[in-house]
């Protein structure tokens, strides 16, 4: 809670600083901006990386969650990724570009995490008693 209270404290200054620099130096405003916006994606990967240890080490006590583990962390990442693009290319004022990588960030996310739908479907027909799923009641 801390570390988000930290970031929005962080952007919220930038971006005031920013603001206010626009008038007088435009040049220094976008480099404020630009430093803030990498120290602050900088700050994420260190958070993900975190998150990551910690996922290893909870693959390591319960078995079979390593490949979950991996599709969450690369469903994250292509989330964030994509985030971050569609913001960009908005900012640059092209609606349709960012249409495009949303849809794109959203079957990415959707193909890598199809085989885990499908082996939870299996897990459910597994566990559903066999006149169920021959139709009898």
């Amino acid at each position: 809670m801390e570390d988000l209270l930290r970031t929005a404290g962080i952007s919220f200054m930038i971006g005031f600083l920013a603001l206010l620099l626009k008038d007088r130096s435009p040049q220094s405003a976008l480099m404020l901006a630009f430093c803030g916006s990498v120290y602050l994606i900088n700050e994420l990967v260190v958070k993900m990386r975190e998150a990551s240890v910690f996922l290893t080490q909870l693959t390591g006590y319960v078995p079979g969650l390593h490949q979950y583990s991996l599709v969450l962390l690369k469903v994250v990442v292509i989330a964030f990724v994509s985030e971050i693009c569609i913001h960009l290319v908005k900012q640059l004022e092209q609606p349709l570009l960012s249409m495009i990588i949303e849809w794109t960030g959203k079957l990415l996310i959707l193909t890598i995490a199809f085989p885990v739908f499908i082996e939870l479907l299996e897990q459910i027909v597994q566990l559903m008693p066999d006149n169920m799923l021959q139709g009898r009641y």
